[in-house]
């Protein structure tokens, strides 16, 4: 292992702004910190699958109204995000090590106003295909947290999990409200999906990869 991963593991244990759950065990129920009364009133935004949390501490800096809050199940990458937010001040930024598998253990129903798919794996074997996070299992978690007419956006470079999303919205009875092939080419009124950049990102077009975007709603 990597002597600064090594370190990241043993810090991110200690970050204030960061819940820590146990990966092979089903999580306790509520409450958690984003129940706490002083985030009351805030909307608040899950992105899942963060990373170091690019996008997380992005929204959180734009709008301090907002509670963000970045899931991962690597403790390294969150560890960045949780320290970056804490030296810039960010008091409306929490990080969750968790398997999103797990979501609706850690939040309540109708909670969350909106939830990002930023860049995850695109499964595109058969046999892992039951983990898009746009599959129907996981349509019903975020339907079941999201507010009512909240929103559920994807960034990917992925055609295959771009095309799959759309269909699998409308198998599910949602509705697709904004796509784009290029978020560079085409302004689909969603500046947050098109400037916010990670390091996944990043990569895919220097790959020469284009950038697609989804949102949908779920009621």
């Amino acid at each position: 292992m990597p002597k600064n991963k090594h370190k990241r593991y043993k810090r991110v244990k200690q970050l204030p702004n960061v819940i820590f759950s146990d990966l092979g065990k089903a999580p306790g129920p509520c409450p958690y910190s984003w129940d706490d009364g002083k985030y009351q009133g805030m909307k608040k935004v899950l992105e899942l699958g963060c990373g170091k949390g690019e996008h997380t501490l992005a929204f959180a800096a734009a709008d301090p109204g907002r509670l963000c809050i970045g899931i991962d199940s690597k403790s390294h990458r969150i560890c960045v995000g949780a320290e970056t937010a804490l030296d810039r001040g960010l008091e409306n930024v929490l990080f969750l090590h968790a398997k999103i598998e797990y979501l609706e253990a850690f939040f309540k129903e109708q909670s969350i106003d909106e939830i990002w798919l930023t860049f995850p794996d695109p499964h595109l074997k058969n046999r892992t295909a039951k983990h898009r996070l746009t599959g129907e299992r996981f349509l019903n978690s975020y339907a079941k947290l999201l507010n009512p007419g909240g929103t559920v956006f994807l960034k990917t470079d992925s055609n295959s999990l771009y095309t799959y999303t759309r269909e699998s919205v409308e198998r599910w009875g949602g509705c697709v409200t904004a796509v784009s092939d290029d978020i560079f080419r085409e302004d689909q009124g969603y500046p947050a999906a098109r400037d916010v950049a990670s390091a996944f990102q990043e990569k895919a077009l220097i790959q020469g990869g284009t950038i697609k975007f989804v949102a949908f709603k779920l009621g």
